[in-house]
């Protein structure tokens, strides 16, 4: 029988599953597939292997399920820590979403501040300049092209002379001269050095020289393939793997961490807690990052490998700000203040009950938040938001902070494209594994993000599932 992705996610597809993938007399083993990680990826894979008929044990190293979605439930407000925006295309979450119950809810963002806001408040070179004063105000020192796009659209302004990839899944096959660092493509398209400090002020990743501009082409044509609304999962963005996993036969457990993963012709050995756990196959989708620490032993090709010691992940670390009052609301500037201070980056105003703004910080902003102590941290956000917003002075309570890449079980907020490696890793997202098979956002094909997550643990799970 031919797997497909209709067929598993079709209505009935339980049965049809379980009467194509007879059980087999397999040696006794913990069950028929282990699956390292409770992200959608993992949540994904175990749900459709469970449709097909076979046992699934699902091991997650934190206390919690969801992975890198991650709402923040003991904070005022519940704001996102992870994933957060659903777009339009993202046709495999919004199918899951209505199989588990969630309600997604168009428009804002939950946990970031409106979707759709344009940032029209800056802090730039040490001076807070509204966006219809930026072109003439002496904080703005790009070329004289340059001055009338506002720092947060230098970026795009770049993107638009870069090369367009024809569908989102065609950065697999783009030519080797592409793959070049996003600071050379900015430099080819003409950008000043301060287009390029500004860019790299709040970039999504961590230098403009580590990232591929092969990223920004893929990220680029996702966008332009599922035009239309973003959604977000009401309630906060963890409620969608909860529900998932509330649907699995076997419950998800907690707490394990995984020291060795090891394959041979029989099947998988996963080490977690200290015990040994055999299956016949398995699912990896732990971030590379992480994976990295871990021993592991297995049938899989040089560029897997490559990807597995050297995929870039984002750093990011944010700061949740609580107010005594939205003082934002009362100040007559928009709502988003985007700046050039690493300590600061962009700040959202999450919520206004309770009033919450939200820090965010990645790259080298990230790792300066990172290496102060949680109290210098504090001050430092403190004082200089009150600096860039006046109307925030004396308005400003506790302080909460956190780090994806000094989480030990992500190490890093997602992936992206490292300067050279598209080809490596548009290998790696095609590799089939024999026992040990691997999937996570970082191996998706045609899609980033959640959907991605989900994209590549379908892929996964479906080619287990042949190899069956």
């Amino acid at each position: 029988m031919t797997w497909s992705r209709r067929s598993v996610l079709s209505g009935g597809s339980a049965a049809i599953l379980a009467g194509a993938v007879p059980r087999r007399a397999w040696a006794k083993t913990e069950a028929d597939v282990i699956i390292v990680g409770a992200g959608l990826s993992g949540l994904l894979a175990a749900r459709t292997l469970e449709a097909a008929g076979l046992k699934c044990l699902v091991l997650e190293g934190e206390r919690r399920i969801g992975g890198r979605l991650h709402t923040l439930d003991d904070l005022p407000g519940k704001p996102e820590a992870g994933g957060i925006q659903i777009g339009s295309g993202y046709k495999r979450l919004h199918a899951l979403a209505k199989a588990t119950g969630i309600a997604l809810r168009e428009g804002a963002a939950y946990g970031v501040g409106a979707a759709d806001s344009q940032s029209g408040l800056f802090h730039i070179n040490g001076t807070t300049v509204n966006a219809d004063d930026w072109k003439t105000s002496p904080a703005n020192r790009l070329s004289e092209t340059e001055r009338g796009t506002l720092p947060n659209a230098l970026a795009f302004l770049a993107g638009g002379k870069m090369p367009r990839l024809d569908s989102p899944n065609a950065w697999m096959q783009a030519d080797p001269s592409l793959d070049i660092s996003v600071d050379a493509a900015l430099r080819q398209a003409g950008l000043s050095a301060e287009a390029r400090r500004l860019v790299e002020a709040n970039f999504n990743g961590n230098t403009l020289a580590s990232m591929s501009q092969v990223n920004l082409m893929r990220t680029a044509a996702i966008f332009r393939a599922g035009p239309g609304p973003v959604f977000t999962v009401s309630g906060g963005s963890q409620r969608l793997p909860e529900a998932m996993a509330g649907t699995l036969k076997s419950p998800v457990r907690l707490g394990q961490i995984v020291s060795a993963i090891e394959e041979d012709e029989t099947g998988v050995r996963v080490v977690a807690n200290g015990r040994s756990l055999h299956t016949r196959h398995a699912i990896c989708t732990i971030p590379f990052a992480v994976l990295r620490s871990i021993h592991l032993a297995g049938n899989f090709g040089v560029d897997m490998a490559t990807m597995i010691a050297s995929l870039n992940y984002t750093r990011a670390s944010f700061a949740f700000v609580e107010a005594r009052e939205p003082f934002w609301k009362a100040d007559g500037f928009p709502e988003t203040l985007w700046t050039d201070d690493p300590w600061l980056g962009r700040v959202f105003a999450v919520s206004e009950s309770p009033p919450l703004l939200k820090v965010w910080t990645r790259g080298a902003g990230a790792d300066l938040l990172d290496r102060a102590t949680p109290d210098q941290a504090r001050a430092e956000i403190v004082r200089r938001i009150e600096n860039a917003r006046p109307s925030a002075q004396g308005k400003l309570g506790q302080v909460h902070l956190f780090s994806w890449q000094k989480n030990p079980m992500a190490r890093g907020i997602y992936h992206h494209i490292g300067t050279g490696q598209s080809a490596t890793l548009a290998s790696a997202t095609q590799e089939k594994g024999k026992r040990l098979h691997f999937a996570g956002e970082h191996l998706a094909q045609a899609s980033s993000g959640m959907e991605g997550a989900l994209e590549s643990g379908e892929r996964a799970a479906l080619a287990l599932l042949a190899a069956a």
